[in-house]
């Protein structure tokens, strides 16, 4: 076990959860970034539909943050296909939910589409945490993965 998740397996559970949680919106943002490049490329720069350039970004992002959470965020040793299933069931929901917000942001409210996606992001953050934990890593209590 490396010596950071050594010193942080002695902390108390709140302060792992934290520190977890911050590990992941670390990852979050990084993928977030990630995502709004391919998605104001795509649109801005090739044309391509908004809510089009939303999926593609949001699918590119969400394969760096699988890769990205599971080894720094979750320590699970390695990723696998059953892993690789429930991430993508739970972000398949998320993007079904976040697509539709998207147009109804953009087309409904007249929001810029990149602040939209930004909005959208932020407030996947919470649900997204909880889900991946719970779903794809199936972390309960104080635990954590020694795979997936």
């Amino acid at each position: 076990m490396p010596a950071h998740e050594r010193n942080e397996h002695d902390q108390p559970p709140i302060v792992r959860r934290l520190l977890q949680l911050a590990r992941f919106c670390a990852v979050g943002i990084t993928c977030l970034i990630l995502g709004l490049a391919v998605l104001a490329g795509l649109h801005d720069l090739a044309g391509v539909n908004y809510l089009v350039a939303y999926i593609a970004g949001f699918v590119v992002g969400n394969i760096a943050g699988y890769l990205l959470n599971a080894r720094f965020t979750f320590f699970a040793g390695s990723v696998d296909h059953a892993g690789a299933a429930r991430y993508l069931m739970v972000n398949a929901v998320l993007l079904c939910m976040s697509t539709a917000a998207l147009k109804l942001l953009v087309d409904g409210l007249g929001m810029w589409y990149l602040a939209a996606a930004i909005l959208i992001a932020a407030a996947n953050t919470p649900l997204s945490f909880v889900a991946q934990r719970l779903i794809t890593y199936r972390l309960r209590g104080g635990s954590r993965a020694t795979g997936i």
